[in-house]
C-alpha cells in the first residue's frame, strides 16, 4: 500500500460513510454519532475538499451513487454500514466485558476510536496508520475537538516497524485485556504479514482480548476475490492496483479456524448475512434490502495458554 499519501481507500470509505447517512432510509445504520465525526475529521484535516464532502450529501451525489450501483450491483453502501455498525457493536460488547483498552490498526479516517474515547474516558484507544493518513488526522480531530487524554494517534508504518515498537510510544499495556479491531485492512497485506500481526496482537494484549476483522474472500488457489459480488470483483482489483493498494490476501469463511487458531485465537463469531439483517436491517425496515457483501466479518478472542 502507498504511504507517500493519505490512502486513497481511506478517504474513499470516509466518503461513503457520509453518502450513507445522506440516505434517509440508512441513515439508522450507522453507529451514532459516526457520520458526523467523521465529517468533522474531514473538514479539520483538508483531506477531503469541502466540495466533495456537499456533494456525498447533496441530491445529485445520492442520484450517482444509485446510478453506479444499478450498473454494477446494489448493496455495496449498505454492506459498509453494516461492516461499520458490526465492528462498533464488536467494540463495545467487548468493553461490557472487561476490556480497558482498544487499538485499531490501519484506522484511516475512521471515527471509532474518537468516539470511544468519547464515550469511555477509562478506556486507553490507540490508532496505528502510515505518517501519510495518520498525521493529517490528527490535524482532523484537533480542529474537531476530539482529542482526548485517553486518545493516541500512532504514526508508524508496520510494515517495517514491529507492532509493539510502536506501541512503546504510547501508554498500551501489553498485560491488559484489549479489543483490537482491523477493518477493511488484511486484504492489503501478504499472507505471511497476516500471520505476523496476529502474532504481534496476541503478544500486546492480555488474556480474553479480542480481534475484530473483516476479510476478503478466496477463491479455490487462495487468490483474494470479492465474494458474493462476482461482477465487481474484476473490475475492484484492477482500480485497486492501479491506485497502488492491490489486495494481496484472503480467505474462505470455513478456512478461519484453522487458519486463526494457531496463531493463539479462537473464534467467537462470524456472522453470515441472514444474521446481519435480523440485528441490523429488520429493525429499520431494511429485512429484503439488497446487500453487496464483499467481506466477512470475524471476532477471535486471545486463547488462554494451553
Amino acid at each position: 500500500m502507498s504511504h507517500e499519501r493519505p490512502s486513497r481507500t481511506a478517504r474513499k470509505i470516509a466518503r461513503l460513510v457520509i453518502l450513507i447517512d445522506a440516505v434517509p432510509r440508512l441513515a439508522g445504520l450507522l453507529p451514532e454519532g459516526e457520520a458526523a465525526m467523521v465529517e468533522a475529521i474531514l473538514h479539520g484535516s483538508g483531506v477531503v475538499s469541502r466540495r466533495e464532502i456537499a456533494l456525498m450529501r447533496s441530491p445529485w451525489g445520492r442520484r450517482l451513487y444509485r446510478v453506479s450501483e444499478a450498473l454494477t450491483v446494489r448493496g455495496q453502501l449498505v454492506w459498509l454500514g453494516l461492516r461499520k455498525r458490526w465492528v462498533a457493536d464488536a467494540v463495545s460488547e467487548a468493553i461490557a466485558a472487561g476490556a480497558t483498552q482498544l487499538l485499531v490498526v490501519g484506522a484511516g479516517l475512521d471515527a471509532l476510536a474518537a468516539l470511544v474515547a468519547r464515550r469511555h474516558p477509562g478506556v486507553t484507544c490507540v490508532e496505528i496508520d502510515a505518517p501519510a493518513t495518520a498525521e493529517p488526522k490528527r490535524a482532523g480531530l484537533r480542529a474537531a475537538g476530539a482529542e482526548r487524554d485517553s486518545l493516541h494517534l500512532c504514526a508508524a508504518d508496520l510494515s517495517t516497524r514491529p507492532l509493539a515498537e510502536a506501541l512503546r510510544a504510547t501508554p498500551w499495556r501489553s498485560d491488559a485485556r484489549s479489543v483490537v479491531v482491523a477493518e477493511g485492512l488484511l486484504m492489503y497485506l501478504d499472507a505471511a504479514v497476516v500471520r505476523g500481526l496476529l502474532a504481534a496482537v496476541r503478544g500486546c494484549a492480555g488474556p480474553g482480548s479480542r480481534l475484530a476483522f473483516s476479510s476478503i474472500f478466496a477463491d479455490d488457489a487462495g487468490r483474494p476475490r470479492v465474494g458474493g459480488v462476482g461482477v465487481l470483483d474484476r473490475p475492484m482489483r484492477a482500480a485497486l492496483r492501479l491506485a497502488g493498494e492491490p489486495m494481496r490476501w484472503g480467505i474462505r469463511p470455513e478456512a478461519v479456524r484453522a487458519f486463526v487458531e494457531p496463531a493463539g485465537y479462537r473464534v467467537l463469531e462470524q456472522p453470515d448475512l441472514a444474521a446481519l439483517r435480523r440485528r441490523y436491517l429488520a429493525p429499520l425496515g431494511l429485512a429484503d434490502e439488497p446487500v453487496a457483501p464483499y467481506e466477512h466479518l470475524v471476532l477471535a478472542e486471545v486463547a488462554p495458554p494451553a
